[in-house]
Parts: structure tokens; sequence; C-alpha cells
């Protein structure tokens, strides 16, 4: 079913996606779809993170600066990959439907993001990073970026794109205010 699922969503996105075709292609009834799924949606978005959790996986070792680092370049790759233009349409289309954006913040993007959120705390811990860094403007500014230049398209989404902006943005944060 989850294969199905993902070449529809490659193919097509999920607004122009039936539950009958999508069980129409996966061999099974909808009745089956439904039984282990909510919704069409839930569906889609299961294979899409089957897809992905394996390339957004976090990194293990390193200090917690050097892991964020490698967070943003890993997600920099997936975003060159053959993989992003899903991506790009799986956020097209949870602008269009509440419930799509729900579950997309619940399972894939607010997890990943605690999971940035950690990784900051960590650093203030070790004394890498201020105790009055704002891990949400840290975040934001490290992420942004590579988003922004996938979806508009108008530079490419490198991995040395992505170090470079990492060690500008990690290294404006570890300074002092005022300096």
């Amino acid at each position: 079913v989850l294969r199905a699922a993902y070449r529809l969503l490659k193919k097509r996105g999920i607004a122009s996606v039936s539950a009958q075709e999508l069980a129409r292609q996966a061999g099974v009834s909808t009745a089956t779809l439904y039984r282990w799924w909510k919704s069409k949606e839930a569906v889609m978005l299961d294979a899409f993170l089957a897809r992905v959790k394996p390339a957004l996986a976090p990194p293990l070792e390193g200090s917690p600066l050097e892991r964020l680092h490698q967070s943003v370049v890993r997600g920099a790759a997936w975003l060159h990959s053959k993989d992003a233009p899903v991506a790009v349409r799986l956020i097209s289309d949870v602008q269009a439907d509440p419930v799509l954006r729900r579950l997309f913040l619940e399972r894939f993007y607010l997890p990943r993001r605690a999971m940035n959120v950690d990784l900051v705390q960590q650093a203030i811990a070790a004394g890498e990073l201020p105790r009055d860094t704002d891990a949400d403007l840290l975040i934001d500014a490290l992420t942004g970026p590579l988003y922004f230049r996938r979806i508009i398209g108008h530079a490419p989404v490198s991995e040395a794109f992505a170090s470079e902006l990492a060690s500008r943005v990690l290294q404006a944060f570890r300074r002092p205010v005022g300096l």
C-alpha cells in the first residue's frame, strides 16, 4: 500500500488521487485502507514518511553544534534528491488542506523540529551557544533558506550552500550580543 501511495504521490500529489484509485493501485479494497488508516491523506503521508525518514535520520556523532550542522547539510542533500519534488508538492498540498496540514505538522515537521530544538538545548548546556539563544529563531535561520530555495527555485539547494549557511548562522549565534 505504501509503495503504491508513494508512486501516486510522486506522479500527481494527494489532492488528485482518490482512495479508490489508491486501493486499486495497491491491490487492496478501500475497506482495507480505512481499516489501517483514517484517511487517504494519512496513507499518503505515511508513504512519504516511510521514504524520507531514513534519509533524514539525525546524525549521532559529534558535538551538538556539529550534529546540527550535519543535519542542515543532510536536509539540503535530501532537498536536492529525486524525492524533493514530492516534498515540494506535499508542502503545497498542506497549504490548501487543514487536515493534511495538521497531519504533516504532527507526524513530520514538529518531530523533526523537536530534534533540532533538542540539539540547540544540548549545545547551550555544553557551552557551545549562549544561554539566551532562541532555538526557534536559530532553526528557522538554518532551515528556512533551504526550503525557500527549493520551493522558489531561484538557486540550487546544494550541500556546499547548506554547509556555508550553517557555518555562518551558527557562528553568528555563538557571538556575544553587541560584538
